[in-house]
């Protein structure tokens, strides 16, 4: 009888569809509102949690609350072999964790742009997310899990298969342990609804269109930087749209006193102050807030009183969350690192060449060293870094890599640790940073190379692109030189000031390499990876 209801309730729901296919589309408002005016089970639970928390509301007000809470978040990945970008990359997976990390810390580059009379309410909720390492059974997680279907077309809203392995989903895991992500495609281009606290444990969670979620891969734009998760776990953690979903009244609105009246819904980018019937004066409505309807790249921050609500809610409704085994290590032998987090650059740089800082945690019970780095501006031509020294077992150390440069504006920074152990997921990092500078540079003037070598990793049947910053002409020999100090190629050339020139890499086998410049001015050394299976950043024929 439960399935019977369910599948009626998508079938009435799938008929819900958007006027343009561009437009945000949430349907979290309309999949609560039919559970409140449908099941009485339903409507006594979500209103007995909402009581909850507006009283602890209230004594947050009283005794602030400065608890850090960090949420264990598998990521269910439900695909068609046959729809390209639907089986979601761990990358692409990677890069959401961090927006989620970035929006709920007010660490995202755009939070620079909220406007003046609201940049007083930008602050850091102290709400984290991270991939679980530990499921259900007790056992070591990337906290990722993926499902073929086999059945044809997009699911529907509330289908009750998305939520059911035995019918090509996937079962939630407990949901007072963990954030269930469920990322498939969604008909009508719904890019995603979340589940309010209260709702059933076999479907709490969020549910995001493939087409939505991340940085990269499958997502496009305008909903390609990661907002619309950040919007549906703000539903998740008990946040309504900023406007109320009230039918264009003035009273209602969205509960949260700090954030203005407003009649509806917003879409692509406002220009500040806008204004409309419910808020007709300056500063006017916040458009640029997470829980409105405006593109992803103008969705910017939550307020104070916002996440109020959400840490109330994590402290009575979400409470056991706090206790979840979901991120307790399970031992683990062998190597087993992960980047644990970026330093730098967040958030910004009045600096167009900084350092990179990273911390790195030793999960496993081995000691590491020489650790290879790729990094640099996604998109960009990368570095490599190579760190020698060794990192204990259980233990983190931080990591400084060299100068790296990017251009003026918003820029995300990735970073790729080569290392062969059982967790490539937590390999990976990102971040968005702006850099606002105002001065010509030189990198090169502070940078530990005079030279640059792309693609980075190459292919081992390719060849870089060897790019100098001398300031004089001079006669150089150039060796490629292996690990072990052995020259594997040698040539002798004229180079003049910011000369780039190729160097084949095809009789190379797989492994660390440098490049040797040895000139009668200039004495100068560049590391580059030569990796089989790796995609090159730049075209291998040819330097540019």
């Amino acid at each position: 009888m439960r399935l019977i209801r369910i599948v009626f309730i998508f079938i009435l729901l799938s008929s819900i569809s958007i006027a343009n296919a561009q437009e945000r589309n949430c349907k979290t408002y309309e999949v609560h509102k039919y559970f409140m005016e449908t099941n009485p089970v339903y409507r006594q639970s979500y209103l007995d949690q909402l009581k909850d928390v507006l009283n602890e509301e209230e004594n947050l007000r009283v005794a602030s609350n400065d608890t850090t809470y960090t949420i264990p978040v598998v990521v269910h990945v439900l695909y068609h072999s046959s729809v390209p970008g639907e089986n979601i990359s761990n990358q692409q997976i990677m890069t959401q964790i961090d927006v989620l990390n970035e929006d709920y810390a007010a660490l995202n580059a755009n939070v620079l742009d909220v406007p003046d009379a609201w940049k007083n309410l930008v602050t850091d909720s102290k709400i984290r997310f991270k991939l679980a390492t530990r499921d259900p059974l007790g056992n070591y997680t990337n906290g990722i899990t993926r499902s073929e279907v086999s059945f044809a077309g997009p699911f529907s809203i509330l289908d009750p298969r998305i939520f059911t392995t035995t019918s090509g989903g996937y079962d939630a895991w407990d949901a007072h342990n963990y954030l269930n992500i469920w990322v498939c495609e969604l008909e009508n281009n719904i890019l995603g609804f979340a589940a309010f606290p209260g709702s059933n444990p076999s479907s709490d969670g969020v549910v995001i269109n493939y087409k939505a979620f991340g940085r990269y891969g499958s997502a496009v734009k305008p909903y390609n930087v990661g907002r619309t998760t950040t919007h549906e776990v703000g539903h998740w953690l008990n946040l309504v749209h900023i406007w109320g979903d009230d039918g264009g009244a003035c009273s209602n609105d969205d509960g949260i006193s700090d954030t203005p009246l407003q009649a509806n819904s917003n879409t692509r980018c406002g220009t500040f102050p806008k204004l409309d019937a419910c808020t007709a004066v300056a500063p006017g409505i916040m458009y640029m807030n997470y829980m409105d309807y405006t593109d992803d790249k103008c969705m910017m921050f939550f307020t104070p009183k916002q996440i109020d609500r959400m840490k109330a809610t994590l402290a009575t409704t979400r409470h056991s969350l706090k206790n979840s085994n979901g991120l307790i290590l399970p031992s683990i032998s062998g190597v087993e690192l992960s980047i644990d987090s970026i330093v730098s650059p967040v958030k910004w740089t009045s600096n167009r060449c900084y350092s990179p800082s990273l911390v790195i945690e030793n999960q496993g019970d081995s000691a590491v060293s020489n650790i290879g780095f790729v990094y640099g501006i996604s998109g960009g031509i990368k570095r490599i870094y190579n760190y020698s020294d060794t990192i204990p077992p259980h233990s983190k150390t931080n990591v400084t890599l060299n100068v790296n440069s990017g251009d003026e504006g918003d820029n995300i920074f990735e970073v790729t640790m080569n290392i062969n152990d059982g967790n490539s997921v937590n390999n990976y990092k990102t971040t968005s940073f702006r850099i606002n500078s105002q001065t010509a540079f030189n990198c090169a003037d502070n940078a530990a190379s005079n030279i640059l070598i792309y693609p980075n990793p190459v292919k081992s049947a390719g060849s870089i692109c060897v790019k100098t910053f001398f300031k004089e002409s001079q006669e150089a020999v150039v060796d490629v030189v292996d690990a072990t100090g052995r020259i594997c190629q040698s040539q002798k050339l004229k180079i003049n000031p910011n000369d780039i020139f190729p160097v084949n890499t095809k009789h190379l086998s797989p492994g660390t390499y440098f490049v040797h410049i040895s000139g009668d001015i200039d004495n100068e050394s560049e590391l580059f990876l030569c990796i089989p299976d790796v995609e090159t950043s730049a075209a291998e024929s040819g330097c540019n």
